[in-house]
């Protein structure tokens, strides 16, 4: 049994190749001073959050490739006997880009080191992809209404909201459905950590997690790779944060109440929305330069009023068997003769219908036209978790698992059963992800 678990949890490492994570890769060729290309000169790529780093050596063209490499922040560093080393310090490597840094070696001592800081300015000149990353600054300090930090998506030219989705039944209300470029509203791809992120029911896109447990939105609207297909609108990439050397965390409340918010000018009155969102995060070392650790949790709590309603309730008089305020006279069933003054005994109501009354309210109108509110109540929860383990310079491990449960309140009054219906019935959807890569 433990065999099979041991290979079960190997297989699903090999399935979570690099191949489908959301990687970036850094190339670019080593000159020397003169222009010629440098074969066998040792390039390094430091991470500089974590320690980690990479090496590869150039070829006898002078080019050098790191592939799959973690979305962060990078020192890289090119040596060779005889020339100086030159550095690059703070090279931002996003999700899916293809980054060229090229190193002009110049002769000296390998001890002398020529050093480039700041970002410099890179031009993808590897691919036609027509693309733009949402990074953590704009995910966490643009205003979002609802904190759903999908809704960025239309930053990016050619992407266009064209419904939000209600629907808490069969899924967690507020997935988006996006046009791109004029395609239709469900052919965009949604990714998270390099996984399916897509409900296969509706073709739009599950919950992400809250905006400080992301660290940037990818997204890709054209002449994208083929490793990146499956739809034919755009594809989003939605990276997750990582722990780094730094412990670094924070805490979060945000509240919103009628209370506080103006009338609307062709209303009367104002809108009935509170919303409640709190939670946390953390994330550091386990291990310092080799285990580190993210995880966050965001708690929901939403009370609003739906659409009221309407319905014809029959009034109190009525409910006592006093139709003499109906014009048309009432015939009895059996014997096919008018009801006296339209009264009807209590005694030939159905025993059923005497039942059903105690359930509808009674009408404050002489028409006996009835307002039925309709309250929402909504709870969602999410939790999110995120180990990171090097194994050496070449092996490294992380594994992330998010969850998110939704419960829907039914849309009941107590004492009115015409409040009970659709869309808003009693719902519950609970939604699991893990990922893996090697």
């Amino acid at each position: 049994m433990i065999r099979r678990i041991l290979a079960t949890a190997f297989l699903a490492l090999l399935v979570a190749s690099p191949a489908l994570a959301q990687t970036g890769q850094i190339n670019g060729v080593v000159t020397d001073n003169t222009g010629g290309v440098v074969p066998g000169a040792t390039v390094k790529a430091l991470e500089t959050a974590t320690g980690i780093s990479r090496d590869t050596v150039s070829g006898a063209d002078g080019r050098y490739n790191f592939a799959s490499l973690r979305p962060t922040t990078y020192d890289i560093t090119a040596e060779l006997t005889g020339f100086r080393s030159s550095q690059r310090k703070g090279v931002v490597l996003q999700a899916n880009q293809n980054l060229t840094a090229n190193f002009a070696l110049e002769l000296g001592n390998l001890s002398e080191t020529v050093t480039v800081s700041g970002e410099a300015a890179t031009v993808d000149v590897t691919s036609s992809t027509i693309s733009e990353v949402v990074d953590s600054k704009r995910i966490v300090e643009l205003p979002l209404n609802g904190r759903d930090a999908a809704k960025l998506s239309t930053l990016v030219a050619g992407m266009v909201l064209t419904s939000i989705d209600g629907e808490s039944g069969k899924t967690i209300p507020g997935a988006l459905r996006l046009s791109t470029n004029g395609t239709e509203s469900r052919q965009v791809s949604f990714r998270l950590d390099g996984t399916t992120h897509t409900d296969p029911y509706y073709q739009q896109n599950q919950p992400f997690p809250f905006p400080e447990a992301l660290q940037e939105f990818s997204i890709q609207t054209a002449n994208y790779s083929a490793s990146q297909g499956n739809s034919a609108g755009a594809v989003v990439n939605a990276v997750t944060r990582s722990g780094t050397n730094d412990f670094h965390g924070g805490a979060f409340g945000y509240f919103r109440d009628n209370t506080f918010n103006s009338k609307n000018f062709f209303t009367a009155t104002k809108d009935k929305l509170k919303r409640k969102q709190s939670g946390g995060y953390l994330g550091g070392p386990i291990a310092h330069n080799k285990t580190f650790f993210f995880a966050g949790f965001q708690a929901t709590r939403i009370d609003n009023v739906g659409t009221t309603q309407t319905a014809t309730l029959p009034s109190a008089a009525q409910r006592n068997g006093d139709f003499s305020s109906v014009s048309t006279p009432i015939l009895d069933p059996v014997t096919r003769q008018p009801f006296p003054n339209n009264q009807i005994p209590l005694s030939r109501f159905d025993p059923a219908s005497l039942n059903v009354l105690k359930y509808l309210p009674i009408p404050t109108t002489a028409s006996g036209l009835t307002p039925i509110p309709r309250p929402i109540g909504q709870q969602d929860n999410q939790l999110i978790m995120k180990v990171d383990q090097l194994f050496g310079d070449k092996d490294q491990i992380n594994v992330r698992y998010f969850f998110d449960q939704f419960h829907n309140n039914p849309t009941y009054v107590e004492g009115n059963l015409l409040s009970y219906r659709n869309p808003t019935l009693e719902a519950g959807t609970r939604m699991q992800n893990i990922a893996a890569g090697w």
